[in-house]
């Protein structure tokens, strides 16, 4: 006779005899208020996040002086604002890429391995910079997936992100760490 083993099966079956907690219907699900103006909703919640926003061109050319190794995405706004990438993207400093889109309602980036030019340069650098237009802020995640079908189709890339905040895990001690599992700053500039 185990008297542990007993004590552990005991407590099973008096568990099962509970009839668990049901999962709310979609309907009752909690109701987020809609997103009446995306950009500035966005803006609201990617600031809670810590997520910086570079407001103008000025601002921009001072914040990649800080940073004397680049890699970007090899896309065209990268190109255009941030020109050649003169570091390999495991020896850079700062990673820069595109986004398919912004999500208002969590102040969210989505990013796919076509927009980002792979999966290394938004989660390599220590530093992430996002290129984006304001037409790509939607409201929420029901409407990004939905657009994301509508572009891909049939032919998904091979990963998508969303990037909510910079990186930051908890798990240690439960104190903050930002930047375990990727970039320790997440910075979006708007080019029009």
């Amino acid at each position: 006779m185990n008297v542990a083993r007993d004590n552990i099966l005991g407590r099973v079956r008096a568990a099962l005899r509970v009839e668990a907690r049901r999962p709310l219907a979609p309907t009752d699900a909690p109701v987020f208020p809609p997103v009446t103006d995306p950009e500035a909703r966005f803006r609201s919640e990617f600031a809670a996040l810590r997520g910086e926003i570079i407001e103008n061109a000025g601002a921009l050319r001072a914040f990649l002086n800080g940073f004397p190794k680049i890699a970007t995405d090899g896309g065209e706004l990268g190109g255009k604002i941030v020109g050649e990438p003169n570091a390999s993207v495991r020896e850079c400093d700062l990673g820069v890429t595109s986004c398919d889109y912004l999500i208002a309602q969590t102040g969210s980036i989505v990013v796919t391995t076509l927009s980002a030019g792979g999966r290394a340069v938004s989660v390599l650098p220590p530093v992430h910079l996002v290129i984006a237009r304001r037409e790509q802020i939607v409201p929420d995640l029901a409407t990004a997936m939905a657009l994301l079908r509508k572009r891909y189709d049939k032919r998904w890339p091979s990963a998508l992100s969303i990037i909510t905040g910079p990186s930051r895990t908890g798990d240690i001690e439960k104190i903050l760490v930002m930047g375990a599992h990727g970039p320790k700053r997440l910075v979006l500039y708007f080019v029009d």
